[in-house]
């Protein structure tokens, strides 16, 4: 037993000792991140996380720290964060990627020492570092005086740098197409260490190529974020351009932390003029309209390819200064229209997020509607004339009786591929034509059926009437016009006009004021909308009286449309007003005009409404605001 105790240890031993080699050699296989600030930076997000997704795909680790360097306040905890890393991580990474360079800056003596052969790729690199560490965290930024290229830094070391330059000069161009006014920027930043760098290039390259520009740095801590926001509200997108670049800030005594977590959404919202960037935020979301720069996402392929060069060979790129990608004009085309910016002066070269469709994509259905109506009553029209032209010839020769037959079957086929409220006044309008045509009606009957084809002419022309109207509306392009207006008058016209509109036996009144009233406002719409009120009450009202009015209230008028009809059942109220709303589909009707009604009261700054019970009648009213005149 005293021999095979120690045989069987160091049996085991030596059965572990390739699993410790192997272990050893896997420990060695990962990557380590080094964010200078945090990973949830949105300037940074992407990039890492398409780092953290693409190698161990490839059998490499990736692990990631965050340095925290905004929060270091002395020398003392520079070192607390170099032991921790010293302690985490007692096997070298296979390469190192510094998320800026505060982060090489901060871990520098691990590469004198125990990382000294470690590939390192500092990303977001800006050409110059500070001489020394403890002026990074003083704050002691003098171009001039602290400040040294990064290539003097880290040179010794094995460094490769990808760095994001800041398109200054092309993104103030592109801020002047979009803003010609302009006569000062407003850069939004914090106290951290990139952006006071940050503001000391914009001032200086305002100051070189545009000496007509006023700087305003609004910075944290000098501004809490409340004021921040505060200030927002007083410039005008005429003659001020904003630039968000960073607000690193913890809130202040009483200050809400809302605001500070989602201060970047609140500055579009506070801003009157279009917020713009000068590195790539994200535009998706529409809380900036952005500017020139590299986008994260081209700036996250450059960092894998480049860390997959330095991989295969840690020596291939050392000493080199390469830029992360090819910088483009971005728009958001959504956020410029929302702070009042002409789509005129939108850059033609950018590419836009949140484009609108063109005119053609955003109307093709409502374009080839109008098409094919049109091409189907000039159709019908044509086959009328030719049909009238073949009667005449007495239908005698076989040739032109196969051309009227088989211009009875296209009117047939052309019919049967129309809508049901298309294809109803049609047939009427068609069918009566005939009989007169043929001269087979009596001539008491004539009067009756041009009666009818008038009817059904009208119902035609009104469903036209609201293809147009509704196309107007999406393109934003109702037109209005003004003119002084005899309300009472006009009332009158409407009765003349309804008189023998209702069904028999329903009494048509009118109330008016005693003192006519006399306004300036659109008369063509307000008849447009007491027209589709009164149509409708004649429609649905069988018995009783339908009465139209106005009466006068707090800054304007009201009209009014009531009957006795059917009424509207309470669960319907709700979408009387939506677009193809319809809630008999035995009366005749598309289901579009209470919605155009509804949009031209909008447009007229006014309110529309409708009071219903079911068989008890309705009421449909609207009021506009204006100025009422009695004379």
């Amino acid at each position: 037993m005293k021999i095979t105790g120690p045989l069987n240890i160091l049996f085991l031993l030596l059965m572990c000792c390739p699993a410790w080699s192997v272990q050893e050699k896997a420990a060695q296989d990962y990557i380590l991140l080094l964010h200078s600030i945090n990973f949830n930076e949105s300037w940074t997000h992407e990039p890492c996380e398409k780092i953290r997704t693409l190698f161990p795909l490839e059998g490499i680790e990736v692990k990631g720290e965050e340095l925290q360097i905004p929060a270091i306040s002395d020398t003392a905890q520079i070192f607390e964060r170099i032991q921790y890393l010293r302690e985490q991580y007692p096997t070298p990474p296979k390469a190192v990627v510094c998320i800026g360079d505060p982060a090489w800056l901060v871990v520098r003596p691990l590469f004198d020492k125990e990382w000294k052969d470690v590939p390192t790729l500092i990303s977001y690199s800006r050409g110059m570092m500070p001489r020394n560490i403890k002026d990074m965290v003083d704050r002691k930024l003098d171009p001039k005086k602290a400040m040294i290229p990064t290539a003097a830094v880290t040179k010794g070391y094995k460094v490769t740098t990808l760095s994001q330059p800041l398109y200054v000069r092309e993104t103030v161009e592109t801020m002047l197409k979009i803003q010609p006014g302009l006569k000062k920027i407003v850069f939004i930043s914090d106290n951290r260490y990139i952006s006071i760098v940050t503001g000391q290039e914009l001032q200086s390259i305002l100051k070189q190529a545009f000496p007509t520009l006023r700087l305003e740095m609004l910075t944290w801590p000098e501004l809490s974020t409340e004021n921040l926001l505060d200030r927002l509200t007083t410039y005008s997108n005429k003659d001020a351009g904003i630039i968000y670049y960073s607000w690193y800030a913890t809130p202040q005594k009483e200050e809400s932390h809302y605001l500070v977590d989602n201060v970047q959404k609140m500055t579009n919202s506070f801003s009157n003029p279009p917020v713009f960037l000068i590195s790539d935020r994200g535009l998706k979301n529409g809380s900036f309209a952005g500017g020139h720069y590299i986008s994260t996402e081209d700036f996250g392929d450059a960092i894998v390819s480049t860390l997959k060069e330095i991989l295969k060979d840690k020596d291939a790129l050392v000493g080199r200064d390469l830029v992360g990608g090819t910088p483009k004009t971005y728009l958001n085309y959504q956020h410029l229209y929302a702070h009042g910016i002409d789509p005129s002066f939108y850059p033609k070269n950018a590419i836009y997020f949140d484009e609108p469709p063109t005119f053609l994509e955003k109307y093709k259905i409502a374009i080839l509607c109008g098409i094919v109506i049109l091409f189907l009553l000039a159709s019908i029209a044509a086959l009328r004339i030719r049909l009238l032209i073949l009667k005449q010839k007495r239908k005698k020769e076989l040739l032109e009786k196969e051309k009227i037959e088989e211009s009875d079957r296209l009117k047939t086929a052309f019919l049967a591929n129309m809508s049901h409220e298309i294809r109803t006044p049609l047939n009427a309008i068609v069918g009566f034509s005939n009989l007169i045509a043929q001269g087979e009606c009596p001539e008491e009957d004539r009067e009756e059926f041009c009666k009818i084809i008038e009817t059904n002419n009208e119902l035609l022309l009104q469903l036209i009437n609201d293809i147009l109207d509704l196309s107007k509306i999406e393109a934003g392009k109702l037109d209005f016009t003004y003119s002084d207006i005899d309300v009472s008058a006009l009332f009158n016209h409407l009765m003349q006009v309804f008189s023998d509109k209702p069904q028999p036996g329903v009494e048509l009144k009118c109330d008016l004021p005693d003192k006519p009233c006399f306004i300036h406002s659109e008369k063509n719409r307000l008849m447009q909308i007491l027209t589709n009120f009164l149509t409708n009450a004649c429609k649905f009202t069988f018995k009783g009286s339908i009465t139209m009015g106005y009466e006068e209230t707090d800054g304007g008028l009201r009209f009014y449309v009531t009957d006795t009809g059917k009424g509207i059942a309470e669960e319907n109220i709700p979408h009387v007003f939506k677009r193809f709303a319809k809630f008999d589909a035995f009366i005749q009707g598309t289901g579009l005009g209470l919605s155009i009604c509804q949009t031209i009261i909008e447009c007229l700054k006014g309110e529309i409404g409708v009071e219903s019970e079911e068989g008890a009648g309705s009421t449909f009213w609207f009021t506009i605001p204006c100025e009422v005149k009695k004379e």
